[in-house]
């Protein structure tokens, strides 16, 4: 790396493309943030990224008045596919529902997938904030692409509308399903794919349930589902957020992205 992109130790996610000098037009709040939250000037070099094309090495033009631009340098990473699992999951209490969201993406989660349940303790959702929320742990984590967040649904209509070629880890409290890394190295030898392997894809997405846990009638029903296969996550009953974590672990670590060597700093 040069000097620029080795001082360049802020990073943000912008929503334009990226070419080589092009200039990127800040969001207020992003402007206001560089300014007086991490007091830089204008001809400080940056990270961008959009998720399509790569990571750039930016510079600050200016900065003002909540007004701001940058001009894209060159290109410090290629765009690479990220194939994070599908985690769904019932929303809980504010702060842990944010710690949840932060490790999710921090873990290499693909979609974020609310879910109305029987026992769930609300199914509000205020999506422009967990939207944020994923943004910053992308910047910070120094993933290329930002996960999306779909629409809250029931979780039996996202059962009813299953596409091909996805499976469901059902993470069962009840304790009925094999140990999840069990599963997960069983599905890769009988030739599942890999969630790295670009030439036998097959999605993946993880279910975990809300605090009150499952009612009987949802788990008969993501029982009776050919797709799904229950998991157990240990001897002990794990909150959401830690439950959503524990699996995430464990898929990166049997078929996920924990095989690739970290980003290099100097």
């Amino acid at each position: 790396m040069t000097d620029d992109a080795t001082r360049a130790r802020q990073r943000l996610f912008v929503s334009d493309p990226i070419t080589p000098g092009c200039e990127i037009e800040l969001a207020p709040e992003q402007s206001h943030y560089l300014e007086h939250v991490m007091r830089l000037k204008p001809g400080t070099p940056i990270k961008i990224f959009n998720g399509l094309d790569g990571e750039w090495l930016a510079t600050i033009d200016h900065l003002r008045k909540k007004k701001g631009t940058l001009t894209a340098e060159r290109q410090l990473r290629d765009q690479i596919v990220e194939r994070g699992p599908i985690l769904a999951f019932a929303p809980i209490k504010k702060q842990r529902l944010d710690f949840l969201i932060e490790k999710s993406v921090e873990m290499g989660v693909g979609t974020l997938q609310p879910i109305v349940t029987a026992h769930g303790i609300t199914d509000k959702v205020r999506l422009d904030r967990l939207q944020a929320q994923v943004i910053e742990a992308a910047e910070q984590c120094e993933r290329l692409s930002v996960p999306e967040i779909a629409p809250p649904v029931k979780l039996l209509d996202w059962l009813a509308d299953w596409p091909e070629n996805r499976h469901l880890l059902f993470c069962d409290e009840t304790g009925s399903g094999s140990p999840i890394g069990e599963v997960l190295s069983q599905l890769l030898a009988k030739g599942a794919g890999s969630a790295i392997d670009n030439d036998n894809v097959v999605n993946h997405a993880i279910v975990i349930g809300p605090e009150g846990g499952f009612s009987a009638d949802e788990i008969e029903r993501i029982r009776k589902q050919s797709f799904a296969t229950p998991v157990s996550l240990g001897p002990r009953i794990l909150r959401a957020e830690t439950a959503a974590i524990a699996a995430l672990s464990v898929f990166q670590d049997r078929i996920g992205d924990w095989s690739i060597p970290p980003v290099t700093r100097d």
